[in-house]
């Protein structure tokens, strides 16, 4: 048998009216919607994540570098998909601009829709308010005119409209205000962020007593800047440090630091006193007391008899006892090989079976142990260097013998003395100590617009939450007044704002 088929069977066509103009106008309402925008809010927030893990290369390059190097395959993955530089990342951005959009898109029509409403005052009557279950229903003796009068003075707070027989009345309409300003807060907090990015800068600086820092990209430890932020754009000041003071309680716990500088800036100067949270105002931007320790004088005189170092030098790595370790390099020595130590410096010495351990973190009775190491220090191949890091892969530990093992040899100095480099390659002497101070240096213009979002934001969320959105109609029929109201499905009390509205319950 031959199976018979119509042109309709063997012709089939896509379904009419959802060509790609279709789909773009699908996609621009996925885009564009409520749920859609907080949605793309979480990811933002969770993209963020990474940054606070991570080590960024605007921030700190080395370390992030370093992490890379030792991750191996991974580092190489998350370094090619931009974890350590996340503000740049393609994936970020894309996020970053559909949320804008997304919440341009959403603020825009609602907001039309909102004057139009406003304009438009409460809508029209529904047909039949029995269907309503607040619906009330109450006789009347008064005239058509005064029973409308007399229900719109009951509707206090309401926004009313009489049209002929019947009045419509609603309030909450702030709600809906409350949360486009919302949302036009994280619009602003949008562009703020994107603008902080672009004007701002933050570097940090270590000032030992006695020195001054310059406000130049090359006076700071570390440097970030925006890219509208340029080099010569930076203002010109100098900050001092005077005298760099900490307190300690009895058990040797800090209690209080405080910093005094001498800042030089427009042709004046002024003394300041920079405390941990207390910043100061300098070249418009916030100077942040953010660490301290000590700065031994390192003298170094090479075999030849010259001086290759002779400044103070900051040992970073401090513990609770302010037992304080960093690195000494000597490059300029003028023959042999490199000089590098590792020192570790004890404020309060003092030696207990046979070690020397730390009793007080004030510098009672300093002594500075060294341990000496020979070769390339790697600062000749123009490769970045973390100046408190000592790269021993191309040098040697000077060691001695101890029983059957080779350790390192100690160099153990007081305050004003002087010993053998081992390996007789000079002489280092422990001049004088002096505190250091750590800075942060913090400029942002845009601090005071992302408060001022960030709180007009948690308001309007408060109202958008906080006020209840109600409708009342009203339908006067031979006599009878009809009543109903709508909200939220968890409003109940619907039902009492219907008795109040037909005079059936005094208005509260």
């Amino acid at each position: 048998m031959e199976t018979v088929r119509s042109k309709q069977d063997t012709e089939m066509t896509a379904p009419k009216g959802f060509g790609w103009r279709g789909w773009l106008r699908w996609g621009w309402r996925q885009l564009t919607s409520m749920r859609n925008a907080i949605i793309m809010l979480l990811l933002l927030v969770i993209a963020l994540i990474p940054a606070s893990i991570l080590p960024q290369k605007r921030q700190d390059p080395l370390l992030a570098q370093q992490w890379i190097d030792d991750s191996g395959v991974w580092g190489k993955i998350l370094d090619a998909l931009g974890f350590f530089n996340l503000l740049t990342a393609p994936w970020f951005a894309a996020i970053y601009i559909l949320l804008f959009i997304s919440l341009v898109g959403c603020i825009v029509p609602r907001s039309i829709q909102l004057v139009k409403d406003l304009k438009a005052g409460p809508g029209k009557v529904p047909h039949r308010l029995t269907r309503y279950d607040s619906y009330q229903s109450v006789e009347t003796d008064l005239g058509e005119e005064e029973a409308l009068e007399m229900v719109r003075g009951n509707l206090r707070g309401f926004r009313t409209v009489i049209r002929g027989n019947t009045l419509s009345a609603q309030k909450g309409y702030l709600r809906e205000a409350g949360n486009l300003l919302f949302h036009m807060s994280l619009l602003g907090l949008l562009i703020v962020f994107g603008l902080s990015q672009a004007v701002s800068y933050r570097g940090q600086a270590i000032i030992v007593e006695g020195g001054t820092f310059a406000n130049s990209v090359l006076s700071y430890d570390t440097f970030n800047r925006g890219i509208l932020v340029s080099e010569d754009s930076l203002p010109p000041y100098r900050v001092t440090l005077d005298e760099m003071v900490p307190e300690f309680y009895e058990d040797g716990a800090p209690s209080a630091f405080r910093a005094t500088v001498t800042v030089s800036e427009n042709g004046e100067e002024r003394s300041e006193v920079v405390r941990p949270n207390e910043p100061i105002v300098v070249g418009g931007a916030n100077m942040y007391l953010s660490g301290n320790g000590y700065a031994p004088h390192i003298r170094i005189t090479d075999a030849d008899g010259n001086i290759a170092l002779d400044e103070y030098v900051v040992l970073p790595d401090i513990t609770q006892d302010y037992i304080s370790t960093g690195v000494i390099k000597v490059p300029d020595v003028t023959s042999g090989p490199q000089l590098g130590f590792q020192a570790t410096l004890f404020p309060t010495a003092q030696e207990m079976d046979g070690v020397i351990i730390s009793v007080n973190p004030d510098a009672l009775n300093p002594v500075l142990v060294t341990t000496t190491w020979t070769g390339d220090l790697g600062l000749d191949e123009g490769i970045p260097q973390n100046v408190y890091f000592l790269d021993t892969e191309n040098m040697e530990l000077v060691t001695e013998p101890v029983g059957k093992t080779e350790v390192g040899v100690l160099t153990t100095l007081g305050v004003g003395q002087s010993a053998e480099i081992p390996g007789g390659h000079g002489t280092i002497e422990f001049v004088d100590l002096a505190r250091f101070a750590a800075f942060d240096m913090r400029y942002d213009p845009t601090l005071g617009w992302m408060l001022f979002f960030a709180v007009l934001g948690l308001s309007s969320l408060a109202g958008s939450l906080l006020i209840p959105t109600r409708r009342v109609w009203v339908r006067y029929e031979e006599g009878t007044l009809h009543a109903a109201a709508i909200g939220k499905r968890s409003d109940e009390g619907l039902d009492a704002v219907v008795s109040t509205t037909l005079g059936l319950k005094e208005n509260s």
